[in-house]
């Protein structure tokens, strides 16, 4: 058996059912195998970065390993800022790295860079230098992939190796499995349980590490039967129904950047916080005020890296999300009157729907604006109006497409909603939605990006016409940067020729094959709308282009009151 044979079974048993990515330097191994296989299936992206990014939105959409492949070199170095995202927001995905011969390296051969090009973004890079190491290399690969917070592998594969041959006892592979999660230290729970069932208004913050561990149930059991209400992070969003009398929406707290009205006014009361998954991340995790004394902190998460980080936690649970809420659930039933069965408080519930009626309230002459060009948040509203939120996931991308879609889309079942926050590259959500669709095609996936970030990423719309993925994007198109553009005719503002684009991007669209059109007036957004899902449903990816006006993404004061 030769090495690249090894790597794809040991990829088959493992269940991998697909690797996007770009064929490069050191890959050519790897065909036959790939040809042959009865289980995977392998695909061209229009660009390497755009590869791991597809693998990315797949993992984000199934919870499961995302694979991606690059060659040497440039093809290597393109993906860097996809596996940046995937470390910053803790994605799965295995990035397969070709290279020369080891006899060649540091030799400055053309094209040679090392993999550890990715030190620092990776939960684990691993090197084969000899045709016996895969089988042990992938073992840790994937035992790092499936275990603790989850995060991006390489694995760098030297070409003589692939092509060099072991016997088959040296090169069996038998599968990890789910990969092991550790479960919290009973003490700790104990303390947790006293302080959330003696707290006079505690509330349960959600990150991405709850999304991920599977705990939406857990999360929302633990919600009713304290009558608890529930913020989320903008990677943790959907693991609470957002339609649910105790959701906040986004906002965690003591605030985060883009805090919805009823995260801000119940933030203001709170004794005990629950985080439980989140990292805290500046600025969108957190805006990094302080805590208040007389506040306390109880925080689990799977990496010890994030406990203790931003802030200090009077309770640090070192601790799969959904193993510490199975504990934490027990224990405060242990503490609460027999045949307690929770439920959400009508007074609570009432006070949240008023803060919630209120700040929407705020925005809606914005969300229903007549005039043309339309804005940003008009152009979720609408499209909000039209989808079956149970059957679609939404996908934002960097920028104003995620301040006009993040606190105003109701997701209301974990994973019909996949935001990302650590990196933010412009162009993600082009790949991501691809890689949600490949994993969850039953469901319409749509995803909302600027034309700054179509120019960078938009090629990859023909990834999804000619893989049969039909994906509806959303372009919104304002000439330019939309930052920049608000801001060019300050002295000290983005000079125009830095901030000013052009474009017609539906015809771009069309030269693709994809199902498109333009909008100018938002009269015609909900009918462009329906015509685009039509097409989707008959198997054709879309795109409806928006004009837009610049618009500032929202900000609430900090005195805001219901």
């Amino acid at each position: 058996m030769r090495g690249a044979d090894a790597v794809i079974k040991a990829l088959e048993k493992e269940g991998v059912q697909y690797i996007a990515g770009f064929s490069g330097g050191g890959l050519a191994p790897l065909w036959e195998p790939l040809r042959t296989s009865e289980s995977i299936k392998v695909f061209a992206s229009r660009h390497e970065r755009l590869g791991v990014e597809i693998a990315d939105g797949y993992a984000r959409a199934t919870q499961s390993v995302g694979v991606a492949m690059t060659g040497t070199g440039p093809g290597a170095t393109n993906t860097l800022t996809g596996i940046a995202a995937c470390y910053a927001d803790n994605i799965p995905v295995l990035l397969l790295m070709g290279q020369h011969p080891l006899r060649h390296l540091g030799k400055e051969y053309q094209q040679e860079v090392s993999a550890n090009i990715f030190d620092g973004l990776v939960k684990w890079r691993g090197t084969f230098t000899r045709v016996d190491d895969i089988p042990g290399a992938m073992r840790r690969a994937f035992t790092a992939l499936r275990s603790g917070s989850p995060g991006p592998v390489v694995l760098e594969m030297p070409g003589d190796v692939l092509s060099a041959e072991g016997t088959d006892a040296a090169l069996h592979y038998d599968p990890v499995g789910p990969g092991r999660r550790a479960a919290p230290d009973a003490q700790d729970i104990e303390r947790a349980a006293d302080l959330l069932v003696q707290a006079a208004f505690p509330v349960l913050n959600v990150g991405g590490g709850a999304l991920a561990a599977g705990a939406a149930e857990e999360v929302r059991e633990l919600a009713e039967l304290l009558s608890m209400p529930v913020a989320t992070t903008l990677v943790g969003k959907s693991v609470f129904p957002e339609d649910h009398p105790l959701s906040l929406g986004l906002g965690v707290y003591p605030r985060s950047r883009y805090a919805t009205g009823p995260a801000l006014h119940i933030n203001r009361k709170v004794d005990v916080v629950l985080a439980v998954g989140n990292s805290y991340r500046l600025p969108n995790g957190t805006d990094g005020r302080p805590i208040p004394a007389g506040v306390k902190l109880i925080h689990i998460n799977a990496d010890a890296a994030d406990l203790n980080k931003t802030y200090r936690a009077d309770i640090a649970i070192l601790a799969d999300a959904k193993l510490a809420l199975r504990d934490l659930l027990a224990a405060v039933r242990d503490r609460l009157p027999a045949g307690t069965t929770g439920g959400v408080k009508p007074e609570l519930a009432a006070e949240i729907q008023r803060a919630r009626a209120k700040w929407l309230g705020e925005w809606q002459t914005t969300f229903t604006d007549p005039s043309a060009p339309t804005n940003g948040y008009r152009v979720v509203h609408d499209l909000m109006q039209v989808i079956d939120r149970e059957k679609t996931i939404a996908i934002h991308d960097a920028g104003g497409s995620r301040g006009y879609m993040a606190q105003f889309w109701v997701a209301t079942k974990p994973g019909t909603y996949i935001g990302m926050g650590g990196m933010a590259a412009m162009g993600w959500s082009m790949g991501a939605a691809i890689g949600a669709k490949l994993g969850r095609p039953d469901h319409l996936v749509v995803h909302l990006l600027g034309d700054a970030s179509f120019g960078m990423t938009g090629m990859e719309l023909e990834t999804a016409v000619r893989m049969g993925l039909p994906t509806l994007t959303v372009l919104i198109n304002n000439g330019g940067i939309g930052g920049g553009m608000m801001g060019m005719n300050r002295p000290g503002g983005t000079p125009p020729a830095m901030a000013q684009l052009g474009g017609n991007f539906s015809v771009v669209a069309q030269g693709l094959g994809a199902y498109s059109e333009r909008v100018e007036h938002p009269d015609n957004l909900i009918p462009a709308y329906q015509r685009a899902i039509h097409a989707t449903q008959e198997g054709q990816a879309a795109l409806v282009e928006v004009m837009i006006k610049p618009m500032r993404t929202p900000q609430l004061p900090d005195d805001w009151t219901v």
